[in-house]
């Protein structure tokens, strides 16, 4: 009934021509998340997920992106994309455990680092376009004139320079992360693009309520940059990720009237107020 009620009658055509065994298909199920869900299928033993284009997509954000950021990836890091047709992203599903916390920070930073160490995936994460996007999709009612003031200050000072360009995730958190045998791989690539380091690890910090001093002492000495440097950079781009997160869950909260989104940007919003 879920399969028939998500409209998703391309994916069934997607998958018998670029998937074997495709009459076997069967048990589609929708994924959780806080973005929107995702829908998992089998066909026989093999599991994979399926993500369709949204209507209306946010700045910088597609599926195409998704998956030439998956097929650069070498094994090991996140799953192996399928195919990218008629408005479908499929890849594959990876089995392990999804833990309710972040590992340990040697693996954590460990993750990282390798992660930017990879060859760029070819275009920049901008923040200021999807801090536009999020307060023009906003309600109205929680528009409000401290938040278009901070804005407009942004557009003002413009993004901090990287201190080291290489490829992000963007979205690492615990549900992301799925732990296998062989070490721990990253799924959900949607925000994924080039970007400075500290900007990774200041929305890692802050989204997983993270020790930030531990995590960037602990980056700096596996990545050799000076950890003065990469604290003060860190510092620099804790503003626009606090920024990203409260008008991100305005956003949401906007579509979904789902109140957990305002806690959330309430509480984004308190910690943003205390940095001004």
């Amino acid at each position: 009934m879920l399969y028939n009620k998500l409209n998703n009658s391309t994916l069934q055509r997607v998958i018998e021509k670029y998937l074997p065994a495709a009459q076997a298909a069967g048990c589609f199920s929708h994924l959780q998340g806080l973005s929107g869900g995702s829908l998992h299928f089998n066909l026989g033993r093999e599991e994979y997920v399926a993500r369709h284009q949204l209507a209306a997509p946010m700045p910088g954000v597609s599926l195409s992106r998704q998956h030439r950021a998956l097929r650069r990836l070498p094994p090991g890091i996140g799953p192996r994309p399928v195919c990218l047709a008629e408005g479908w992203l499929i890849v594959e599903w990876l089995n392990g455990e999804v833990k309710s916390e972040l590992p340990s920070l040697q693996t954590l930073t460990s993750l990282l680092y390798d992660l930017h160490r990879q060859h760029c995936f070819g275009w920049r994460i901008s923040l200021l376009p999807l801090l536009e996007h999020y307060w023009q999709n906003a309600a109205s009612e929680r528009r409000s004139l401290l938040w278009l003031r901070l804005l407009k200050k942004m557009k003002r000072q413009g993004e901090p320079k990287p201190l080291r360009l290489a490829p992000l995730h963007m979205d690492v958190h615990a549900g992301n992360l799925v732990n296998q045998s062989d070490g721990i791989k990253l799924i959900d690539w949607e925000y994924a693009g080039d970007g400075d380091v500290a900007l990774e690890l200041a929305a890692v910090a802050l989204a997983n309520n993270f020790d930030s001093g531990r995590l960037v002492h602990a980056y700096a000495k596996l990545s050799h940059i000076p950890l003065q440097v990469l604290v003060q950079q860190v510092a620099r781009w804790q503003p626009w990720v606090i920024m990203l997160m409260a008008s991100w869950y305005e956003c949401r909260w906007s579509q979904t009237q789902d109140k957990t989104f305002l806690t959330l940007a309430d509480e984004a919003w308190s910690l943003l107020w205390n940095k001004n």
